[in-house]
């Protein structure tokens, strides 16, 4: 076994210290937009963390100082410790005292259905074509079920979406989706046509999954289900349950779907 000993005071540079610098180079030539409605941390804060998911960033690389971030992206210390506050409660980042800000280690994708990032996301990275065809876009008062999963007041309301994916052209999946109105102020005016969800809240609002719980029975298709989806009344679909939390460990996203496993099979695979 090999113990490597690491210098007493200042912590050594790895090997993609230098990478990291000309990476935070490269991100800043492209000045964050004033004139967008994502604040600017929110841009910040995606920017670096689009780069660490794309390992322009690699894990273990420092990060520059505060005061150099803000000096690079021209931004005051507010935006710069509200982006950086983000990406370490979403683990992207870790802090170490005395040391200094380091990017975390990688983590592994898991499979589809599986994982954190939704219809859309799941099959656009695998390569296939997603459109959307979106029926009900509002605001509304929350009903007993979106109280319950988001905790919210007898007041409270959620922004619900209905709409059916299609991957490669056929129907996948007729989701019911809703979000907590408190966190996407707004939400309800923005274009979302053949646009991810989960993406779209990453850009406004500086929210990503951290986890998500899915429930998954055998169903017949509803009326609805047979008309938007164009399947037979009398073909079985999976119908599917999501609750998917965010960094602080609170709902995010509600949604009830039908799953359409003929047009792709759902893929589980454990690992010892």
């Amino acid at each position: 076994m090999n113990i490597k000993l690491r210098p007493v005071g200042r912590p050594r540079y790895d090997h993609s210290d230098d990478s990291a610098n000309d990476a935070f180079r490269a991100m800043a030539r492209e000045n964050l937009d004033r004139g967008e409605s994502a604040p600017l941390w929110v841009q910040l804060k995606n920017r670096i963390q689009d780069a660490i998911v794309a390992q322009q960033l690699r894990p273990h690389s420092r990060m520059p100082s505060e005061q150099a971030l803000c000096e690079i992206f021209d931004v005051s210390k507010p935006v710069v410790r509200a982006a950086l506050s983000a990406l370490a409660a979403e683990g992207h980042v870790i802090k170490l005292p005395r040391k200094g800000m380091f990017v975390a280690n990688s983590r592994q994708d898991v499979d589809f259905m599986t994982s954190n990032l939704g219809v859309f996301g799941d099959l656009t990275a695998k390569g296939h074509v997603v459109t959307t065809k979106t029926f009900e876009f509002y605001r509304a008062s929350a009903d007993e079920d979106e109280r319950r999963v988001f905790g919210l007041p007898g007041e409270g309301d959620v922004v619900r979406i209905t709409r059916v994916y299609y991957c490669d052209g056929q129907p996948i999946t007729l989701t019911h989706i809703s979000l907590p109105g408190h966190k996407v102020p707004g939400m309800e005016k923005l274009d979302i046509h053949n646009r991810s969800v989960f993406q779209t809240i990453k850009e406004q609002y500086g929210l990503t999954v951290q986890r998500a719980e899915r429930w998954f029975t055998a169903a017949m298709p509803d009326e609805q289900a047979v008309e938007r989806m164009g399947v037979d009344s009398d073909s079985p679909l999976i119908a599917i349950e999501s609750i998917a939390y965010d960094h602080d460990g609170a709902a995010l996203e509600y949604y009830k779907a039908f799953y359409n496993s003929a047009v792709a099979r759902i893929h589980v695979r454990i690992d010892p």
